[in-house]
């Protein structure tokens, strides 16, 4: 049976992470100088093209057909055969780079297909030797392409859409001649076409970059480290895109081991750590991302924000996004959480003069009321349609006129409110307070016309 295909339930174009995983890697490649990450990208890219090209003839049945076979798990049947191929082609042709390009080729495959497969890695390299030593047995056996081609027609067809099934398969002998056509078909034009460009693009590299050369450009393991700090972190990033966040936060903190100082990776798993619940870790990394470059904002605004929000340590808080708007003065993020605080501070004393005093209006007119609107209004010029900021400021307006019936506060607020429930209907909460002003200014005009 096919290594993971009592694994997956639907093994379709649809629901492969790896198609949509190679299309954001390829543009970030150097063609005009591939390095052995390239090499194991297009390795990937080749499997992922099989059997999507025309096969001439073909009607709608083959083509449904086609689609049961378009999933993660043929992919890496695929891909598993294409690396035996070039595997072989350097054993021959290239013995001195041999391990230098096969070996990081083989720990890619094994990284990206055992995370995608949630195939445990130790079982997985145990598998995937396995069936690289079929292949080589076969070919040791003096067996031609042929065979080699049915032993990898007879693992697709165990990777078919829905869960293999022996006795379905068996009894159903047309379909299984349909799907035995369509894989051959498919070998055929990717042993035609697909292999020979994969062993050229290898053949190139070798040429351009002789054992010499590539023993100095990796300069005692720096460019491995490097390639792996790079595919880390990427990896990291579209793991974000999934929302699987704790093996998110291992791929950002695998980038770390290799390069403490990487800003971007601090940043990151700070957030990450934030989302967790983990504040302290979430404020070291963000203290060091300061560290590593200080005149950068993010880390600031950031640690700024987990002060704020989760630990409420206002004067820090206040002190970090007063510094990030210092450093990235064009950043509306910066003006909000910083209104937001203030805001805060000016409602919480709001509160205590009215427990204190009776009287609604003390503190309408601090500083941070004031700051609040200041920084609100910063927001609404730098993103006109910031629908959270119309919504904030206009409470501001409504607690003011509440306490002092001015209508120019009113109308603003009904304003501003107006704005934020057309901007985003979510706000839509907010109803009832513009209906409360509009009262108010009602009753404020009869006053002063009496």
């Amino acid at each position: 049976m096919s290594i993971f295909s009592w694994l997956f339930s639907k093994n379709t174009e649809k629901n492969s992470m790896v198609r949509k995983w190679i299309q954001q890697e390829m543009k970030k490649v150097d063609i005009e100088n591939p390095d052995v990450y390239a090499l194991f990208l297009e390795i990937i890219q080749s499997a992922v093209s099989w059997g999507k090209s025309d096969i001439k003839g073909q009607d709608e049945q083959s083509l449904q057909v086609s689609k049961q076979y378009l999933g993660d798990s043929t992919i890496f049947e695929i891909a598993a055969y294409t690396y035996y191929r070039v595997e072989i082609w350097l054993g021959k042709e290239q013995p001195d780079l041999a391990k230098q390009i096969a070996l990081p080729i083989r720990e890619w495959i094994a990284e990206k297909f055992h995370t995608v497969l949630y195939v445990d890695e130790r079982l997985f390299n145990q598998l995937f030797e396995e069936q690289l030593l079929r292949y080589r047995s076969l070919a040791s056996a003096g067996k031609d392409l042929a065979e080699l081609h049915l032993e990898l027609e007879q693992r697709i067809l165990l990777t078919k859409g829905d869960r293999f099934n022996k006795q379905s398969l068996t009894n159903n002998s047309a379909n299984a001649a349909l799907d035995s056509q369509y894989i051959k078909s498919s070998l055929i034009k990717y042993e035609e076409i697909n292999i020979p460009e994969t062993i050229v693009s290898i053949q190139q590299y070798c040429e351009k970059h002789s054992k010499k050369k590539f023993e100095e450009k990796k300069n005692k393991g720096q460019l491995v480290n490097k390639n792996h700090e790079q595919r880390d972190y990427l990896y990291g990033m579209a793991l974000l895109e999934q929302q699987d966040w704790v093996r998110a936060c291992n791929a950002f903190t695998k980038v770390l081991a290799l390069n403490p100082k990487h800003y971007d990776a601090l940043i990151q798993r700070g957030l990450l750590y934030s989302t967790l619940g983990q504040y302290v870790d979430a404020l070291q990394d963000f203290t060091v991302a300061i560290e590593v470059n200080p005149n950068q904002s993010a880390a600031y605004f950031h640690r700024g924000k987990c002060y704020h929000r989760n630990l409420r340590v206002k004067d820090k808080s206040l002190a970090d996004y007063s510094e990030a708007i210092r450093l990235s003065p064009n950043h509306a993020a910066g003006y909000f959480g910083r209104g937001e605080l203030y805001d805060e501070i000016a409602l919480y004393k709001e509160k205590q003069g009215f427990e204190k005093n009776g009287h609604l209006s003390y503190a309408h007119t601090s500083e941070e009321f004031l700051a609040a609107i200041h920084d609100y209004n910063q927001v609404i010029v730098l993103e006109p349609e910031h629908d959270a900021a119309y919504a904030n400021r206009a409470l501001l307006y409504a607690r003011k006129a509440r306490a002092y019936q001015d209508i120019s506060d009113i109308k603003n607020a009904i304003a501003d409110f107006e704005k934020a429930m057309s901007l985003n209907w979510e706000h839509g909460y907010l109803y009832k307070q513009q209906d409360e002003m509009k009262e108010l200014l009602e009753d404020s005009q009869l006053e002063k016309e009496a």
